[in-house]
């Protein structure tokens, strides 16, 4: 689909404006940055293809605002116009009209609850948040949460309570150590998004998420022969009053 094209150029367009311009990232700020855009990026688009659920597009104008403001500290070069231009083209494209006939007007019946949605992404954007605290370069501390919260996000995807158990409790502890050494601003700011996420994680609909359901049982009510239709009765190798039919009897 073309506007998740433009989602996904729009990220890697910044992306490579972290990696080869000059801003006030260091080394490993940058890369952590650029590579969580890209994941964050082809998430949204391939949402927005195969769930075509609305909230890929509130999470896709949540992610090229955050790409803009990239833009504002970041020095402008060839790299930064292109991703200029291709952020600009795919907010028009996710914030316009054209989407409107393509994702869904209701939630899907035996789809994921909001807030679990809202857990998933904000796992997966959390290096993100991880790498603007810590603009004069990632801790290990920092790493440590990042991997961490990434496989949490790919493993809760898959309905697994133990990874809803690792979020509840390791995301606090792996916060805790990746904020110590940050200055007052960075502890504050990622300090409030892991609280937010484990907060997510304790919630009812969270749970319920990662609950199979079991199916009720039913009881078989036979069908008599007379309602079923004369084509079935005769591949099924059934006479009209439902007994085997014999062998050269039509």
């Amino acid at each position: 689909m073309v506007i998740s094209a433009t989602v996904v150029l729009a990220s890697l367009s910044w992306a490579l404006v972290l990696a080869f311009g000059s801003g006030p990232f260091a080394g490993s700020s940058a890369a952590l940055l650029a590579g969580d855009l890209l994941i964050v990026g082809t998430v949204v688009a391939v949402g927005m293809v195969l769930s075509r659920g609305r909230w890929t597009r509130r999470a896709a104008l949540v992610l090229l605002g955050g790409q803009a403001a990239i833009g504002v500290v970041v020095e402008v070069d060839g790299w930064w116009i292109a991703a200029v231009v291709l952020s600009a083209l795919a907010i028009g494209s996710v914030a316009g009209p054209w989407l409107t006939g393509w994702l869904r007007r209701l939630p899907r019946a035996d789809g994921p609850p909001p807030r679990a949605v809202s857990l998933s992404l904000g796992l997966i954007a959390l290096p993100a948040l991880v790498a603007v605290t810590a603009p004069e370069g990632v801790p290990a501390g920092g790493w440590v949460l990042s991997v961490f919260s990434l496989i949490a996000a790919w493993t809760y995807s898959q309905a697994w309570l133990p990874a809803l158990w690792a979020v509840r409790v390791g995301l606090p502890v792996f916060g805790i150590v990746a904020a110590a050494g940050l200055p007052w601003a960075g502890i504050l700011v990622l300090g409030s998004g892991v609280v937010m996420l484990t907060a997510l994680a304790w919630s009812p609909d969270v749970l319920r998420a990662t609950m199979t359901p079991t199916p009720m049982p039913v009881d078989l009510i036979p069908i008599p022969p007379e309602l079923a239709p004369p084509e079935i009765l005769e591949a099924a190798g059934l006479d009209d009053r439902g007994r085997p039919r014999r062998q050269g009897e039509k």
